[in-house]
C-alpha cells in the first residue's frame, strides 16, 4: 500500500468517525428525551390534579401544592435512567423545574424538556431538566469497529490506482498483460513516473520483457534520475553492465561511465573495452594486440597474404610477438614454418570478432572490431580495426 493510500485510509476513518460520533450522540439524546417526555406526560396526568391549577379567569396555582408534588417527583426520578456501560449516555439525572408558572428545582442543567400537560382546559407547560455524561466506550467502540471494517476492505479490494498508475496498466494492457498481472505489476512497482524523458523511455522498452513480466523492476530503473542523464551510447554501455541484476545498478552506471578505451594487457594476458573485461583465448589475443599496434603506429592496414602464398614478414611480426610474452608453441612454429597465411589470419579475425560480440553484443562490439578494403593493387583486401590510435592502450 501507497503512503498516499494510507493517509487518504487514516484522514477517511477519522472524519467517519467524527461524523458517527456527531450523529450517534445527538440522536441518542433526542430518544432520551422523547422517552422521558412520555415516562413524565403519563406519570404527570395521573400525578397532578385540576384543582391544583387555577382556571381561564384566574391563573392563580396552588404553588404549595405544586411544589409539594414536585419535590416528591424530583425524589423518585433520581433513579429514573438506568443505562448500561456501552450507553452514549451516562450517569444520567432529570428533574422536574417547573410546573406551569411554579418553580420546582433551581439546579443547573446540561439542557431541558419541556412537554404540554392539560389541566382545567388549559395547556400547562412542564419543563424537567436532564443532564448526562457521554459515553465514550461507544466512541472508542464504533471507531475500533470503523477501523477493523477499513482494515478488511483495504485487505479484499485493491488499493485504487492513481493517474500515473492508469497510465501504465493500459500500457500493459498494450502489451498483453491480463488485468490482473497489470494491475499487480503496476501496484507492486508504485508507478511514479509517467512522464519519462526519451532516454529513460528507451531504457523501459528494452528493459521491459513482456515473457518474464519484470515491468516493476524495469519501471523503477528507467524512472532513475542517473538513467535520465545519460546519452544513448552511454545507455548502451549501462544496460550492457546491467543485465538482469537490479542489484547490479550502481557498477552499471560505473560501467556507463568509463573512459572509451580499448586496454590490452600483454603481461597478464587481458583485453578491456570500455572498462569491461572480455575474455579472450590467448592467439586471437595477440593477433588482436598485433592489429592494434599497426592502428597505433600508421594507418593500421594489414593486407591479406595471397592465399597460395603466405606472407614470412608478417609472420615474423607476429612470432617475434609471441614470443616475448609466451605464446603457444604449435602457433609460433607453425608461424617460423610456414609464414602467415590468409586463412589464418581470417581464422583469428573470426575468433576476436565472436568473443567480442559474445561479451558485448552485436551492436557495441561493431565498433571495436576490423573494417575491410580492397587494398590499392585491387586484388587483395586489407583489415584494420575501427578503434581511433587515441583509443588504444596496450600495456607490454
Amino acid at each position: 500500500m501507497h503512503n498516499s493510500h494510507r493517509r487518504w485510509l487514516v484522514v477517511t476513518w477519522l472524519l467517519l468517525s467524527v461524523v458517527m460520533v456527531l450523529i450517534i450522540y445527538p440522536s441518542s439524546q433526542k430518544m432520551l428525551d422523547n422517552a422521558i417526555r412520555e415516562h413524565l406526560r403519563a406519570h404527570l396526568l395521573l400525578t397532578l390534579d385540576e384543582s391544583q391549577f387555577g382556571n381561564a379567569s384566574s391563573r392563580e396555582n396552588d404553588q404549595k401544592a405544586l411544589q409539594r408534588i414536585g419535590g416528591a417527583i424530583n425524589a423518585a426520578l433520581q433513579n429514573l435512567v438506568v443505562t448500561h456501560w456501552f450507553a452514549a449516555q451516562k450517569e444520567c439525572a432529570v428533574r422536574l423545574l417547573r410546573i406551569d408558572d411554579v418553580a420546582i428545582d433551581n439546579g443547573p442543567f446540561g439542557h431541558t424538556v419541556s412537554l404540554k400537560l392539560p389541566r382545567n382546559q388549559m395547556q400547562r407547560e412542564i419543563v424537567v431538566g436532564v443532564s448526562c455524561a457521554p459515553g465514550w466506550w461507544l466512541a472508542l467502540g464504533s471507531a475500533c469497529l470503523l477501523g477493523l471494517l477499513f482494515l478488511a476492505i483495504n485487505f479484499y479490494l485493491p488499493s485504487p490506482l492513481s493517474r500515473a498508475q492508469r497510465h501504465w496498466f493500459n500500457y500493459l494492457l498494450e502489451c498483453g498483460y491480463s488485468e490482473s498481472e497489470a494491475s499487480s505489476a503496476v501496484s507492486g512497482s508504485g508507478a511514479s513516473g509517467r512522464d519519462l524523458l526519451p532516454i529513460q523511455t528507451d531504457c523501459l522498452e528494452r528493459l521491459h520483457d513482456t515473457q518474464l513480466r519484470n515491468f516493476s523492476w524495469a519501471l523503477k530503473v528507467a524512472s532513475d534520475a542517473r538513467v535520465a542523464a545519460l546519452d544513448e551510447n552511454a545507455l548502451d554501455w549501462f544496460l550492457l553492465g546491467l543485465g538482469a541484476d537490479a542489484a547490479s545498478m550502481s557498477s552499471a552506471l560505473e560501467l556507463a561511465a568509463s573512459e572509451d578505451l580499448v586496454v590490452i594487457d600483454l603481461k597478464a594476458m587481458k583485453l578491456h573495452i570500455h572498462g569491461l573485461r572480455v575474455p579472450m583465448s590467448r592467439t586471437p589475443l595477440f593477433y588482436y594486440a598485433w592489429y592494434a599496434m599497426r592502428r597505433v603506429d600508421g594507418d593500421g592496414w594489414i593486407t591479406n597474404p595471397a592465399s597460395n602464398r603466405p606472407d614470412a614478414v608478417l609472420g615474423q611480426q607476429l612470432v617475434q610477438l609471441m614470443s616475448r610474452f609466451e605464446g603457444h608453441a604449435k602457433a609460433i612454429n607453425d608461424l617460423q614454418r610456414a609464414g602467415l597465411k590468409a586463412r589464418t589470419l581470417d581464422q583469428n579475425r573470426s575468433k576476436i570478432k565472436d568473443d567480442i560480440v559474445a561479451a558485448l553484443g552485436e551492436s557495441l562490439a561493431q565498433a571495436y572490431l576490423f573494417e575491410a578494403s580492397k587494398h590499392p593493387d585491387g586484388l587483395h583486401m586489407r583489415y584494420r580495426l575501427q578503434v581511433e590510435s587515441s583509443r588504444i592502450r596496450i600495456v607490454s
